[in-house]
């Protein structure tokens, strides 16, 4: 190859280049401009929007605040009857002095009671009146429903007169 061939293949590549140059040098102004130009008539979109997700999270906490406010009016009212059954759980128990004799002992009142009155007056505590139902036989859900209470504190009854 001549000198001449050289010289114009390489001038032909740096006019290339140079053509590539402009190029990439226009792209890179317009995108500088892009980004420098934003006008307030481009991002209304993107506001609107935000308000839109402003005004809905608003929704959602006065939901979320409503549901909290149900909640906590509920644990107040479970919280409440807690207290009650915690109560009426203390008003049937006895002292916890000898409970089998005290509670053999007055099993046996009690027996010698109902044999020698047949027709006994209503037990004065919750307790008593628990187990007259249950010496008489009726199962616990039957007590429970009469009485007003839960089945659980009639088999607690139970379980402290057997024992």
């Amino acid at each position: 190859m001549s000198e001449a061939t050289l010289l114009s293949i390489a001038f032909f590549l740096i006019c290339v280049l140079f053509i590539m140059l402009l190029i990439a040098f226009t792209k890179i102004i317009n995108i500088q401009k892009r980004l420098a130009d934003v006008s307030p008539k481009d991002l209304y979109p993107f506001m609107e929007e935000l308000r839109e997700l402003v005004i809905e999270s608003e929704r959602i906490a006065d939901k979320l605040e409503d549901a909290i406010a149900k909640k906590e009016e509920l644990l107040e009212d479970i919280s409440t009857l807690a207290e009650d059954k915690i109560k009426r759980l203390e008003s049937i128990q006895v002292p916890d002095e000898k409970p089998v004799l005290k509670q053999y002992f007055a099993m046996q009142k009690q027996q010698a009671a109902s044999a020698e009155a047949p027709y006994r007056t209503e037990p004065q505590t919750m307790r008593d009146k628990i187990a007259e139902l249950i010496r008489a036989g009726l199962p616990d859900t039957e007590i429970a429903s009469r009485l007003g209470i839960s089945t659980t504190e009639v088999q607690i009854v139970r379980k402290l007169d057997i024992a």
